[in-house]
Parts: structure tokens; C-alpha cells; sequence
């Protein structure tokens, strides 16, 4: 298959994901806190094989702690995704938040630049979405997963339809 063939069919299938998601926005919300609970628990298996089968590797004992911990949340996350769901709408909250301030104080030190005001916007916007998403938990649980990787799968589906064609258009594989 070619390549602008396959950033094609990868593109429909991404999109076709986002809008299925836009749809049903519960399971894939779902489907996120199962994604994020086996990751949890797979890195935690994993770490914990290290520091037992290892026994020369520095911090052995915090790797094999870190690890006993992963594996917890990732099997309370499987036990429990709906309560996972909240769990990781706090976090995602708390990540745009602190992104957010982030980017604001970079804003303040690019202040008088071009930059300022694209660092300031982007600063409200995932500061603003930060607090949006912590003062609505547990409402907000049920649809924020599954809307934010809606969204993220139409983005990455359009662009490599977007990139697909333009590359046949420029005649790249």
C-alpha cells in the first residue's frame, strides 16, 4: 500500500473514531479509564519483574514501590472505571490547570514579544478549561474522557487526511 494511501485510510479511520466517540461519549470515556487502568497495571507488573529480577538496579526498592503502586491503581481502575473516570478527570483538570499557569508565567517573561500573547491566551484557555473541568467533577466524569479524545482523534484524522492528499497532489508516494 502507499504510503498517501495509508495516511488516508489511517485518516478516515481516526476520524471515523472521533465522530463515533462525538456520539457515544460515555464509552469511550469508558474505554479511556479501561486504556489507562491496563497501562497502570502492565507498568506495574513490569516494574516490579525489574526490581525483583534485578537486583543490581539503583532506588531497587523505590522502582519495586512505584511499581506495587501502579499495579494497585491499575487494577482498582479495572475493578472500578466509573470511579476511575472521576479519579482521571481530576487529574486531567489538575494538568490543564498547572499547564495552564504555566504557559502564563512563560507569557510574563516573553512580555512586549510576539510570543506574549500567544503564551497569555493559551494560558487562559488551559488554565480556564482547568478550573472548568475541576469545579464540575463527578458531573463532568461521565463525557470529559471520551469528548477530549472525540476531539483529538477528528484533529489527528483530518491532518492525515490533509497530509495525504497533499502529498499525492506534490506526487510523494
Amino acid at each position: 500500500m502507499k504510503g498517501t494511501t495509508s495516511l488516508f485510510v489511517a485518516g478516515t479511520l481516526a476520524l471515523l473514531g472521533g465522530l463515533v466517540a462525538i456520539l457515544f461519549p460515555l464509552p469511550a470515556s469508558l474505554a479511556v479509564a479501561v486504556f489507562v487502568g491496563w497501562l497502570f497495571l502492565f507498568s506495574g507488573v513490569f516494574a516490579l519483574w525489574a526490581g525483583f529480577s534485578d537486583k543490581t538496579i539503583p532506588a531497587r526498592g523505590w522502582l519495586m514501590g512505584f511499581g506495587l503502586l501502579d499495579l494497585v491503581v491499575g487494577v482498582w481502575i479495572l475493578a472500578n472505571p466509573l470511579a476511575g473516570l472521576v479519579s482521571l478527570t481530576i487529574v486531567v483538570g489538575a494538568l490543564f490547570l498547572v499547564s495552564g499557569i504555566g504557559r502564563l508565567i512563560v507569557a510574563f517573561a516573553f512580555s512586549g514579544s510576539s510570543t506574549f500573547w500567544a503564551m497569555l491566551l493559551s494560558g487562559v484557555i488551559s488554565g480556564g478549561l482547568g478550573l472548568f473541568i475541576l469545579f464540575t467533577v463527578p458531573d463532568s466524569s461521565p463525557i470529559l474522557l471520551g469528548t477530549l479524545l472525540a476531539v483529538e482523534l477528528v484533529v489527528i484524522g483530518s491532518s492525515l487526511i490533509a497530509l495525504g492528499l497533499e502529498l499525492k497532489k506534490i506526487g510523494k508516494n
